[in-house]
Order: structure tokens, then sequence, then C-alpha cells
């Protein structure tokens, strides 16, 4: 690997005996790792049907190391039974407890793995994830589709924006903020040669001012977790220490087995030379002190008839629908949405008005698929699995109606059968022809 000179001098003074043992660590292979989404599979579950080998990592219960990256062609990845994530950056999320009922921002979301570990341990809370680039936002959204979770809002907006909108309303706030990311050289020397000394200072700045702006959104008594993938001291500790000398928070200890803080042993730092992941850095803070500003009222919607009358017709559930700009959603809190935020996801899409018609859509299938009375159950391997990813149609011996394609019990997606015919409503863009 082709690192700059500055980078290892600066690195030597930090690790210091230890700094030819991260040497050799990044010349090594990246560690790929899944996490399983108990949304959808229970760990048990997910091993005992897996047809590939999976190692426990010791702070995810849910996390495991595998020998590939090419899980993402599997069936089951498809089905949003697991998420391909960084091994390290699995930790930040479980660097605090929760109690499974808080309202959660993960202020700097995409591509969505912090977002989709925080929903499954809040599942009487709800989550807004936002992304401010509108590319990475449908990332993002993407995720949580195929992840079929409930109860996340996805924003597409500027940090001062959200702020404003949910002032002092968050019991959380994660911001897993953009860095240098000196833990990514190991996908290449095209990453670290756009390495310089000075993007550390640029970070720097713009990783204070997120936070200024997640201050304003955090309840008084809450939780912040500051976290980057980068090793920089400016960008970790120095952050840190100018956001406390500004605010009143107290840095609350992670504990971690391996290295702590520069001068700071209350936060966690994750080399690769220590841990089989590229490196993570974590803090958390507790809010003592109290905004009085007040966020935005919140967004008003209507109730779908049509859409809860498909429901009811198609499915076990009997939950209100809500139509926002002719698409129409089932969320668990209309408190946590509030006016003059941009909106790309809204909890569970499950249609659309077109022509004073309701058409289901693939976010229906992939979060409720278990509750369509009409079901199609098959394990991973089976060939109607194949046949439907391909985006094929075939002969099935089901009712005609609306109906879900369940992979070794997690939702897959939708199709509706006439005369013995499944015809396949899996989304043109996401259908795979490698396997």
């Amino acid at each position: 690997m082709s690192l700059k000179q500055e980078f290892l001098d600066r690195m030597k003074l930090l690790l210091n005996d230890k700094f030819d043992s991260f040497c050799e660590a990044l010349n090594e292979p990246i560690q790929k790792a899944i996490y399983v989404n108990e949304n959808k599979i229970s760990v048990e579950h997910f091993k005992n049907v897996v047809d590939f080998e999976v190692e426990a990592i010791e702070y995810e219960q849910a996390g495991f190391y595998v020998d590939s990256s090419k899980k993402g062609r599997h069936p089951l990845h498809h089905a949003g039974a697991f998420y391909i994530q960084e091994p390290s950056a699995m930790f930040t999320v479980n660097s605090i407890t929760f109690s499974g009922n808080e309202k959660v921002l993960d202020m700097c979301a995409s591509p969505g793995g912090k977002s989709i570990q925080i929903a499954n341990q809040i599942p009487d809370g709800v989550l807004v994830s936002n992304e401010i680039n509108k590319a990475r936002c449908e990332t993002l959204s993407s995720n949580i589709e195929r992840m079929g979770l409930k109860n996340v809002v996805v924003a597409c907006d500027r940090p001062e924006r959200i702020a404003k909108a949910y002032a002092n309303f968050f019991d959380v706030c994660l911001v897993d903020a953009p860095c240098s990311g000196e833990g990514m050289f190991r996908r290449g020397d095209e990453v670290s040669s756009q390495w310089n000394a000075g993007l550390e200072d640029l970070c720097q700045e713009r990783q204070l001012e997120i936070l200024e702006q997640a201050n304003k959104a955090l309840k008084q008594n809450g939780t912040l977790i500051y976290s980057t993938c980068t090793y920089s001291q400016k960008e970790n500790e120095d952050v840190v220490r100018l956001f406390l000398e500004k605010h009143n928070y107290q840095l609350q200890n992670v504990k971690y087995p391996h290295s702590r803080g520069v001068n700071m042993p209350e936060v966690a730092r994750l080399y690769p030379h220590e841990n089989r992941g590229e490196g993570q850095f974590v803090a958390v803070l507790k809010k003592l002190e109290n905004n009085e500003d007040c966020g935005s009222s919140c967004l008003k919607l209507q109730k779908s008839k049509m859409a809860k009358d498909f429901l009811i017709q198609h499915t076990n559930l009997s939950c209100d629908v809500y139509e926002f700009n002719n698409s129409c959603f089932v969320i668990n809190d209309l408190f946590a949405l509030k006016k003059d935020v941009n909106y790309m996801r809204i909890g569970v899409k499950v249609g659309e008005m077109r022509n004073k018609r309701f058409e289901p859509d693939h976010n229906l299938f992939s979060a409720f698929g278990c509750e369509f009375k009409i079901k199609l159950e098959l394990n991973h391997t089976h060939e109607q699995v194949k046949k439907y990813l391909h985006g094929d149609s075939f002969q099935v011996k089901t009712s005609d109606g609306y109906g879900c394609l369940v992979v070794d019990g997690c939702p897959l997606g939708g199709f509706k059968v006439a005369n013995g015919m499944l015809k396949n409503h899996y989304p043109k863009g996401l259908r795979n022809f490698n396997f």
C-alpha cells in the first residue's frame, strides 16, 4: 500500500511501539462482515438456514465475520435478511444501551448500516435517518426498504434545517461524521492518494458545525454519540474537546477492550492491528444543558381509506394508512413528522394513488410480506426463487390475488396471481441475473 510519509510520521507518533503492527495490518486483506437483520429473521434461524460460514463478532450479537464480499448476490441478501457492513463500524451503535422506545436521529446516515442497527434496537421507538446528499440518500432509502424497517423516517436535508424542525426532540443523536477517511485506506491507493494534512482541518470545521446542529435537536439528558472512521486526533479527541469547551455535556465511558483515546481515556479507538476491522473512533456524551427553542409543528397527513381497504382485503393488517404527495405510508409515530423537512421515505411506503386507484409498492411486501393472506414460502435454494429474482413469471398453485414470496421466512417481494400464473412485481432495478 502506498501511504504518504506525512501520514506515516503522524501515526508513528500516535502509536509508538504499535506502529509496525499497524502498518502490517494495513497490508492484509480487508475483513468482510455482515449484520443479521433481526427485524426479518432471528440470528439462530439465520445460522440454521444460511449456506456459508459465519464467525461471531464479539461486540455485536447479530454481527458476523464472513470470507467474501460476494454475499450481495445471495437471495437472503435480496430479502433483507442481512446487511454487508464493515465490522468495526458495528461497534458504534453498541457503545450505548437502548431501552427500545427512544426517538433517535442519525444525522449523517448513508449508506445506512448504523441506522439499521439502531432501528432493530428501538422497536417501539422512531428513527429519523438523515442524509444531505440526494444520491447517497437514495442509497440509504433503498437499504431501509430492503430491510423492511417500519420505524424509520428518511430525510434528505441540511443539518441546520433538521435541527430547527426537531429542536429538543431526540433522546439520542448519532453523528457518524464525514471525515478524512483514513480507515478506508485498505480499499486502494486511489483512496489513500486523496489524503492530505490540510483535510483534517477542513473536516474538523465541518464536524463541529454538524455537532452544533445535533446539540439543538437533542433533549436535555439526551445522549450524543460522535464517531468517525479516521485515526486523526484533530478529527476525534480534539473535536470532542472543543465541543465540550463550548457546551455543558458529560463525557461517558465507552467500554472497549483495546485502545482508549489520546489523553481521553473515556473514548474508544478501534485500530486494524487490534481488531478485525478498518478502525473507528467513538465518544459518548450526556447533555446536561437545556435548549429553549421549539421545533416545527407536526406534518398533517390525511388517512387513505382506499389503501387501508387494500390491506384489509389482501393482508392481516388493520393499521391506519396516511397519504402524502400521492404516496401512502404506515408510520408508528406521527409526531416524528415535522413541517419544513424534505422527506424521502416515511415509515413503510405501502403504495401510491394513481388515477384514483391504489397501486401497492415493493416496500409493502418487503416490510409486511408475512402478513399477506397469499404467500409462496420457499427456501433460498429453490429454483423458483432464482426465477423470481430474474423477474420471470411462472405457474404456481395458490389462490388468485396479491401475495408475497417469502424466502426462509423473510419476505422478498410481491406478485399477483391470475389463473395460476404468477405475475412478478419485483422491481426491475433490483433484479439479479448473476447467480
